[in-house]
């Protein structure tokens, strides 16, 4: 396995999105009621967001996405990572690459820095590439099976 990432092109998009939808899917449960796989698809047309495409550089096969946009603070702008799915245990072998290719296109946008929220399990790996845990966002759902918040 040889993956890469690369930034895809507005007019490419109509050829990618197709073998993108089990991890849009996985995006939307994870946005718990937020955005639709329709939505998301609106924010990279709309070139409100953009997608960093992972995938295999032999095969092209995809092995996941990462879906950002800019946001403007009153006295800086961040780029923010808005979805992530990634095949599972991929992590390790694109990690390097990924977070390269997201200090590239914060820094030809103009960006201070990137922002992304996370589960507590990144804050060892991210480390490796600069970034720093400054908090952990906790949400609390009603109507879960189990009350914890946690997907089935």
């Amino acid at each position: 396995m040889n993956l890469d990432v690369a930034l895809v092109r507005h007019g490419q998009l109509y050829a990618v999105l197709p073998g993108l939808i089990e991890y849009l899917k996985k995006s939307e449960k994870w946005s718990r009621g937020r955005a639709s796989v329709d939505d998301i698809i609106a924010f990279l047309y709309s070139k409100r967001m953009f997608l960093l495409l992972i995938h295999d550089v032999e095969t092209l096969q995809p092995y996941g996405y990462v879906i950002a946009e800019t946001t403007q603070y009153p006295q800086s702008k961040i780029l923010t990572v808005q979805y992530c799915a990634i095949e599972p245990h991929t992590y390790t072998f694109i990690i390097e690459k990924m977070t390269t290719a997201l200090d590239v296109a914060a820094k030809s946008l103009d960006c201070q820095g990137i922002e992304f929220n996370g589960r507590p399990g990144w804050d060892k790996l991210m480390k490796r590439f600069g970034y720093n845990a400054k908090s952990v966002i906790y949400e609390k759902y009603f109507g879960d099976d189990n009350g914890t918040g946690q997907l089935s």
